[in-house]
């Protein structure tokens, strides 16, 4: 195909590489992000270049792999770069993103503008591995109960005890960084601090509202199972200490947070660097540009955790098997009931204060809906979801496009009360099987802890895996109780995953009744 930059062509193109992706059966996930990255590049090249300028878009193969390539023939425009955005929406859109898959592979010579698209390559669904690695475990039992003890013991702690150290280790080598490089990350692709500080500012507020109150509220309701002393509720050394901990937030140095591994103090500075160099802006284009690649590091990192948490859940369970650990098959089906239920009343609670607001019936909110939960639900993915969200949102729910367009990618990377339940529940859970120490500090920590990972996490595969260790190591509780936790979450995550996304649509509909859009519109000519 080779047209001009003119809409009709955009979307004729678009189509086109929907088709294409389609007839190969490319996998949903990537089909959505390809096919947004396409039309996000063309309208940018459209923006800077103008619609008389020429492009051309090319399908095959690379390597043996699928491809699509798109031409442009003009001056040399990386559109990987925030620089080339007019608007603080299209700079968040574009950060959004690209946190939520691959970037495309850019190019310039003989004056022109190669962009390459490639979906990646196939493989087992999370599941499917998961599904192996406990089928293998299980097996692996079964054999071990004919050889001797001797050889037994040798085999768990020569092969599946190292295995197990490995992957901790590395987890929580790479764990600290990778929450500090989101939140710095997350916090800067905001924008512009005026036009946030209309429409992030309300979405903002009431995204971490509701969060607290919802993980709040299932911590209390997890009091009565907890064991903890009504006298430690009440008493002072308990205040002490929590104040004691609130201080010692603030980290002595830089690098002391990272070397201790010490959670909170390295999401302190994330956030603070990420402020500071919000409001700075420009000025601070290099360390934003720095950090913004070592974000893509980050993400092929998360991706060979990702490979590796099958390898982590066979030894794991091998072990527990082999042991015998009913403890921890119980701890699995605690934490997997708890968590489906409690995401059940997340989602009652926010279908009651979206009818409440909006004035509408459940079933009438639960059919507007309906389509963006399926897909979520089916697909575990937020980014198979995405064009069908903001379809939703501004569509069936009434929201403004300008609304929907800043705040489903905000809300996908920063709301995600599901997440905030399920990490809460896995932390009780263990801890109350373990008759760990729990007083008042250890739960507020706990959910403190909770809620800013469940924001902090980045969206890519390995990202929930490592969090979970940043989670038990704050909290004091045994990394090796894990591999039933990590194993199950790949479960929960449709359920999970269905969850977020419709809290965030009902967060969305509430909040466009209460912005006042005319303030919008005038800050936006101010700044021009």
């Amino acid at each position: 195909m080779k047209a001009q930059l003119t809409s009709h062509s955009i979307n004729q193109a678009v189509k086109e590489a929907e088709e294409y992706l389609d007839q190969k059966k490319t996998d949903s996930k990537d089909l959505i992000r390809i096919k947004l990255g396409i039309e996000e590049t063309l309208l940018f090249y459209q923006r800077e270049l103008g619609e008389n300028a020429w492009f051309s878009m090319d399908k095959g193969t690379l390597l043996g792999r699928r491809k699509i390539r798109l031409s442009i023939r003009g001056t040399m425009q990386n559109p990987q770069t925030a620089s080339g955005f007019n608007t603080d929406e299209d700079k968040f859109m574009h950060m959004s993103l690209l946190r939520m898959g691959k970037l495309p592979k850019w190019s310039y010579g003989r004056g022109t503008n190669v962009i390459i698209f490639q979906p990646k390559r196939k493989r087992l669904p999370d599941w499917q591995s998961l599904l192996i690695a406990i089928v293998a475990a299980v097996l692996c039992r079964v054999l071990m109960a004919f050889l001797p003890e001797s050889v037994r013991s040798a085999l768990l702690s020569s092969v599946a005890a190292p295995l197990l150290d490995c992957f901790l280790g590395f987890l929580n080598a790479v764990a600290g960084p990778m929450i500090f490089l989101s939140v710095v990350w997350g916090i800067y692709s905001i924008g512009d601090t005026s036009t946030f500080s209309i429409m992030g500012k309300k979405l903002g507020a009431r995204f971490t509202v509701y969060v607290c109150l919802i993980t709040i509220l299932m911590a209390v309701l997890c009091l009565p199972f907890s064991g903890i002393d009504s006298d430690s509720i009440q008493g002072g050394s308990q205040l002490s200490a929590l104040f004691q901990m609130i201080l010692n937030i603030i980290p002595r140095n830089l690098f002391t947070p990272f070397s201790e591994g010490n959670t909170l103090q390295i999401l302190f500075e994330a956030t603070i660097i990420g402020i500071t160099m919000l409001l700075i802006g420009k000025e601070t284009h290099v360390v934003a540009n720095l950090s913004e690649e070592l974000g893509y590091i980050v993400n092929g990192i998360m991706g060979v955790i990702s490979r590796l948490v099958p390898i982590f859940v066979f030894a794991s369970l091998t072990n527990i098997l082999a042991e015998s650990d009913t403890g921890s098959i119980i701890e699995g089906g605690v934490f997997f009931f708890s968590t489906f239920f409690g995401c059940i009343g997340v989602m009652l609670i926010h279908t009651a204060c979206a009818c409440i607001r909006l004035k509408i019936s459940p079933v009438t909110l639960w059919k507007k809906t309906f389509s963006t939960f399926v897909i979520s639900i089916t697909t575990a993915s937020s980014a198979a979801a995405f064009s069908d969200n903001i379809k939703t949102c501004t569509d069936d729910l009434g929201v403004s496009r300008m609304l929907a367009n800043f705040g489903v990618p905000f809300g996908q990377i920063l709301y995600k009360p599901g997440v905030s339940v399920l990490f809460l529940f896995a932390a009780m859970g263990v801890a109350i099987n373990d008759n760990a120490q729990i007083n008042m500090v250890w739960i507020i920590t706990a959910v403190l802890v909770c809620i800013i990972l469940s924001a902090a996490a980045p969206p890519v595969p390995g990202g929930m895996s490592a969090s979970f260790t940043i989670l038990f190591s704050q909290l004091g509780l045994p990394l090796e109780k894990l591999a039933v936790i990590i194993s199950l979450t790949a479960i929960l995550d449709f359920v999970v995953t269905a969850t977020n996304i419709f809290s965030e649509q009902c967060i969305l509909a509430i909040v466009n009744k209460e912005i006042d859009y005319s303030l919008i519109e005038d800050s936006s000519l101010r700044s021009e």
